[in-house]
């Protein structure tokens, strides 16, 4: 009995002790496994978790790289990582893997979070909606967003002016499109051979997708159920974007560096994504020196649009600190945090997801003068096809398309082609 009642009189000094010195018991060590795309080294990564850790220093993250050549081979590759046993919290990932993980039970959904921590709430007045949206599947939220892209065309300036051109007006036409890549597409020394492009783009799903909205269509319907790819409009804008090159000679063929040539002042006008001046300001290229326009359209009437992805971060159903795994999560998406997408130096320098920083000084010295348009577009832009079966709609794209562009296929064949492969996929899905 008398120990019993030592053991209570010291329990209740430690307690008192610890109130009057602001000596707290010590937490128990966690490590939380984080995932994320290797195409940035891990300290740029670890930029974002400074103030995290400042505040949980009993944390310690075991950062886990994994290769992005396609979001389908991520996510596979994130799958694999974790069915090997590696201990996996929090995701970073895209809006192409949302339904694949949720359907395949790798993500936790998030609304009971949401719903139960006010604190959220600020974010959620400000980032944009649509992306939000963008992340849930089957009413579920499955991701916050941090960071999307959506794509423009990008001109230079110089390249532009030496051709005599003015820049592009935001309304032109397919055929004032056609007239700037030609006019500034040479043979400057007369060897037979264009030393400057007018334009240069691909047959990937991202750079493709633009030209069908602009003409009021797409790769497929909204659910992604359909094709669209037998569509008159469809087949019309893949022409267009097949003959800039093959018809009219104002784009290269084969292998080429893009951004390179840009910089270079040997191509014109490219395709990019707000993310594009992380390649092009450590070459020594200023956001004065190029700019960005909407897509043309055919009549030069429409909305402007195009499309556009997002990513953001998502919990594990596997987590052994979910509620911890959720102050990351929300700490990822902090202003603190989000800010850093910036300057275009850190691991992503695509659009931040909230709204307010939109017009940030830094964003504002770090963009071309007409920045705001990737956020208008946005408006009006389709999604990219997020489907549990993406990758496999990727494929039967790219399989078909880089036959048009290596000119081995005429684009009518390769829709047909496409077409009938996706309504197999989709009815067997």
């Amino acid at each position: 009995m008398k120990s019993m009642l030592k053991r209570s009189m010291l329990i209740m000094a430690l307690v008192i002790l610890a109130t009057t010195t602001g000596v707290t018991p010590a937490q128990d060590e966690v490590t939380l496994g984080f995932v994320y795309g290797s195409f940035a080294p891990q300290e740029k990564w670890e930029a974002y978790f400074e103030g995290f850790l400042e505040a949980h220093p009993n944390v310690t993250i075991n950062y886990i790289p994994v290769p992005l050549d396609s979001w389908g081979d991520y996510t596979q590759k994130i799958v694999t990582t974790m069915l090997g046993g590696e201990q996996v919290d929090v995701i970073w990932n895209a809006i192409e893997a949302v339904p694949l993980m949720a359907e395949r039970g790798v993500l936790r959904e998030l609304d009971s979070f949401l719903e139960s921590d006010t604190d959220i709430q600020e974010f959620l007045d400000d980032a944009n909606p649509k992306l939000l949206e963008g992340l849930r599947w089957k009413d579920q939220q499955y991701l916050l967003p941090f960071a999307w892209n959506t794509t423009l065309i990008y001109y230079n300036k110089a390249v532009l002016e030496a051709a005599g051109l003015p820049e592009p007006p935001p309304d032109w036409t397919w055929d004032d499109f056609l007239e700037y890549a030609t006019t500034i597409t040479q043979d400057t020394d007369g060897d037979g051979n264009n030393d400057i492009w007018g334009f240069h783009h691909n047959a990937w799903l991202w750079h493709l997708g633009p030209w069908l909205v602009s003409n009021g269509s797409f790769f497929l319907n909204e659910d992604f159920s359909e094709p669209w790819y037998s569509r008159p409009e469809s087949i019309e804008a893949l022409q267009f974007a097949r003959d800039l090159i093959w018809e009219h000679g104002v784009g290269p063929t084969g292998s080429f560096n893009f951004r390179e040539a840009f910089v270079a002042g040997t191509l014109g006008m490219m395709i990019d994504s707000p993310a594009g001046r992380q390649r092009l300001i450590p070459a020594g290229m200023s956001a004065d020196d190029y700019d960005v326009v909407f897509f043309p359209t055919k009549s030069g009437e429409g909305a402007p649009g195009s499309q556009w992805g997002t990513d953001g971060y998502g919990i594990t159903k596997d987590s052994q600190h979910p509620d911890l795994a959720w102050e990351m999560v929300k700490h990822l998406v902090s202003t603190e945090v989000m800010s850093k997408l910036l300057s275009g130096e850190f691991a992503s320098a695509s659009a931040p997801a909230r709204q307010s920083l939109a017009s940030d000084p830094v964003l504002v010295a770090a963009s071309p003068a007409n920045y705001l348009r990737f956020y208008e577009v946005l408006d009006n832009g389709r999604t990219v096809i997020n489907a549990p079966n993406f990758a496999e709609l990727a494929e039967i794209h790219d399989r078909y398309m880089s036959q048009v562009w290596a000119n081995e296929m005429s684009v009518e064949e390769a829709a047909a082609n496409i077409q009938a492969d996706m309504e197999a996929v989709i009815a067997d899905s």
